[in-house]
């Protein structure tokens, strides 16, 4: 058996911190508990010697077509059947069987109380966890020995109790994910690359037990429903003032999460340039690239160490274009920003692009209020303050990006609302005057398409731009408008020609409506109430 100092580094480099009593254990920490149970995915026989090296420290239970467990000794327990679905982490796996229709449950297999595996070795050809980062306590080796006795090495320091710290806050009521079971913004379920978060009705769900912190769901998501605890944009926001009123404006601030020799020689032998560790470096989100901006750095570079998962990059790269394209309609250079390998780097560096001057930002103008607590008005902030020369012209971004227009069919639209009713960030409003307005702010949308899938007329669609005079200066346009009809009996005004038409439309062939024709709508619902209990 490994002793505590032994199983510590191995637990350390799993991502989790081995805990011998209960002090150090903070209060939002997620805590996991392993026994020390293994369960074998496997096609075919050939697992059964594997299992036999497992079993010298582990209760081993096997899944494997044709398994016989008769020379495998007293610690395995075999299972000729093939296991379909897996799901879990270290301490809590659990699996079944699927044929058909027929669902079988394999925790019966389990020695563990509540039918749980601790430990997962799949030898399966495909593995049954195809998530790009694997779960605790899951292995994956395939036919690569090197890679096997690194898994059998980690199961044994990955028995007893372990925490890691809780990464990720989440404010359902900035979440434009879904409302009244309508679906919008997805984009943080298709950037984990952990598969750790999950629709749940009108919200997400992220497992604590599977998030490992890699914060692509807080760069990906628009409103900041979903934030980083540590670092957390106020901190990484003091940090820059900090370290750019050291150094003065002009220089290139280099973003990156970890400090290899070269990035330490580089950062010792270049005053223009300064270096800023952030781990994760998603968490250095796109609305603190802006504020890094109007802070005088000259230039923001990203560094790409390799480290980084697939869909984190792939993320990066999509914000990289979508804010250089936000440079440009300011009047400022594309590459003030930018995403280089980390061997790539020093050649950036002293590349004529990266050198030439740039103008300094403008005074500030006042902060918007909750700017450093709301993450939309954090990039809008930080928009105003960089200043420029906002492009009158709006220029286009691919579909999907995070803010944009909102395109209306005015033919189409009744003005019936549905859409103010289900949009989560206010972006559109209705006024009713003498006009009734369908109202929209640029500045607001997230592009969560809630309104487009929620409009009964299908007149609404989106257009993914950026329009810098709209954002910055945060103001309102008029999409849609129709006058008001007054309540025949009363003269209140209270509905538009528009939704007269389309309710006559729909209810037309009503029979107690058939009685009074098209005047029975033009009565306000107070007047035709009234009149039911008169009758």
């Amino acid at each position: 058996m490994m002793t505590t100092s032994e199983a510590a580094p191995l637990a350390a480099l799993a991502g989790l911190t081995l805990i011998t009593s209960g002090v150090g254990v903070r209060s939002d920490s997620v805590v996991f508990e392993s026994r020390g149970c293994v369960l074998i995915l496997a096609d075919d026989v050939s697992a059964g010697l594997v299992a036999q090296r497992v079993a010298q420290h582990h209760t081993v239970v096997v899944f494997a077509p044709g398994v016989d467990v008769r020379d495998w000794g007293p610690r395995v327990t075999a299972v000729g059947r093939k296991v379909t679905h897996l799901h879990g982490y270290l301490g809590a796996f659990q699996g079944e069987i699927h044929l058909g229709d027929d669902v079988t449950d394999i925790g019966a297999a389990s020695p563990n109380p509540g039918r749980f595996f601790d430990l997962v070795l799949d030898l399966s050809a495909d593995p049954l966890i195809a998530a790009e980062v694997k779960p605790y306590g899951y292995f994956a080796p395939g036919a690569d020995e090197p890679q096997l006795a690194q898994a059998l090495a980690s199961m044994r320091a990955l028995v007893g109790h372990f925490s890691k710290p809780r990464y990720f806050d989440y404010m359902a009521q900035l979440c434009a994910h879904s409302t009244s079971g309508v679906t919008g913004c997805t984009r943080c379920l298709s950037a984990c690359s952990a598969q750790a978060i999950r629709s749940a009705g009108d919200s997400i769900a992220v497992d604590p037990h599977l998030c490992q912190g890699c914060a692509s769901c807080t760069l990906s998501c628009p409103t900041g429903a979903l934030t980083f605890k540590a670092p957390d944009r106020p901190t990484l926001v003091g940090r820059l003032q900090t370290v750019l009123a050291d150094v003065g404006p002009g220089v290139t601030l280099v973003v990156h999460e970890h400090a290899s020799d070269p990035l330490t020689k580089m950062a010792a032998s270049d005053h223009k340039v300064v270096f800023f560790q952030v781990q994760p470096l998603p968490a250095f989100g796109d609305e603190l690239w802006l504020r890094a901006l109007s802070m005088g750095a000259a230039a923001l570079v990203l560094v790409d160490d390799d480290s980084l998962p697939a869909k984190t990059r792939a993320l990066i790269v999509e914000r990289v274009v979508q804010m250089q394209t936000v440079l440009n309609a300011t009047g400022f250079s594309a590459d003030r920003i930018t995403f280089v390998k980390e061997m790539a780097l020093t050649a950036w560096l002293g590349a004529p692009a990266a050198r030439a001057p740039v103008p300094l930002p403008s005074a500030p103008v006042a902060p918007l209020k909750s700017w450093d607590k709301f993450k939309r008005l954090a990039w809008v902030d930080g928009l105003r303050q960089l200043g420029g020369t906002p492009n009158a012209q709006p220029q286009p971004l691919s579909a999907g990006a995070f803010f944009g227009m909102v395109q209306i069919d005015t033919g189409r639209c009744s003005l019936c609302f549905a859409c103010v009713n289900l949009c989560p960030t206010r972006a559109l409003n209705a006024r009713r005057e003498s006009l009734q307005q369908l109202v929209f702010q640029e500045s607001a949308c997230v592009q969560c398409g809630l309104c487009v899938t929620a409009c009964p007329e299908h007149a609404l669609s989106l257009q993914a731009r950026v329009a810098s005079l709209s954002l910055s200066r945060m103001t309102s346009v008029v999409l849609h408008q129709d006058e008001l009809l007054k309540c025949t009996s009363c003269g209140t005004p209270f509905i538009s020609q528009k939704m007269l038409a389309s309710s006559w439309n729909k209810l037309k062939d009503h029979p107690e409506l058939s009685k009074g024709g098209r005047g029975a709508l033009k009565t306000c619902p107070s007047c035709r109430q009234q009149e039911m209990i008169e009758m």
